[in-house]
């Protein structure tokens, strides 16, 4: 399937007109004419914000032997939900209040072998409490994408 073809489907499956596609592109309809009879092909620009505009991959838009979408949908979703999920974790670990809350598991083991004093060790118990609360906030943020 050409880049025509493929422009010309995806403009009537989402019930548009020449005239309505072009005006979301800032070009004519002569433009988007052209595109589909593959007289002309669309700049790059053009390229990206139809893609956006279609939910589909450039791939999907310039390969002729690539003829359904579908492929190309799952694996950009699952490639976002890997993304998604790499970034949240690596948010995490980054986030002061994880290292916060192993210092002070570590604080409190070496208090306990070393030091003994009860006021350290109060001390260091209110700063995890403070740690553990602000790490699940941003756990929850995370989960819930806030």
């Amino acid at each position: 399937m050409t880049i025509g073809e493929k422009l010309a489907k995806l403009r009537k499956e989402n019930n548009m007109t020449q005239e309505q596609f072009a005006d979301c592109l800032h070009v004519s309809r002569q433009s988007v004419s052209k595109w589909e009879q593959n007289l002309a092909y669309p700049e790059t620009e053009k390229l990206v914000r139809i893609g956006k505009l279609f939910e589909c991959s450039l791939d999907y838009l310039l390969k002729d032997e690539i003829e359904s979408m579908d492929i190309n949908r799952a694996a950009a979703m699952d490639e976002a939900q890997y993304n998604h999920a790499k970034a949240a974790v690596l948010t995490f670990l980054s986030f002061p209040p994880v290292v916060g809350l192993i210092a002070g598991v570590l604080s409190l083991i070496h208090q306990k072998k070393k030091v003994g004093n009860r006021a350290q060790t109060i001390i260091t118990i209110i700063g995890m409490i403070f740690s553990l609360s602000m790490t699940v906030l941003m756990a929850a943020g995370i989960i819930f994408g806030l």
